[in-house]
């Protein structure tokens, strides 16, 4: 499993982020983490850590983060640092 930070701009308006979420699942994209980095003149700018099955996805995953109006992703990188999770 390979784990990403993705960065995305999108319009700060209902349903949005739901949006992008679901194009990130329509790769097998599991989102493990959220950061609302940025709200602000009508957009967002979130930021997600992705579990991917296979790190050739990331193109694929780029593609349909654009297809959501007005999204548009500004970075992916490698997340090297693992979660902790509550017991």
């Amino acid at each position: 499993m390979a784990r990403f930070f993705v960065r995305v701009r999108l319009l700060d308006r209902p349903g949005a982020l739901g949006l992008v979420a679901s194009r990130i699942g329509a790769v097998g994209g599991d989102i493990v983490a959220i950061d609302i980095l940025e709200r602000e003149g009508g957009t967002a700018v979130d930021e997600f850590v992705v579990e991917l099955t296979d790190e050739t996805l990331v193109s694929l995953l780029r593609r349909e983060v654009h297809e959501v109006d007005g999204a548009a992703v500004e970075e992916i990188r490698p997340f090297d640092v693992e979660l902790v999770e509550d017991d």
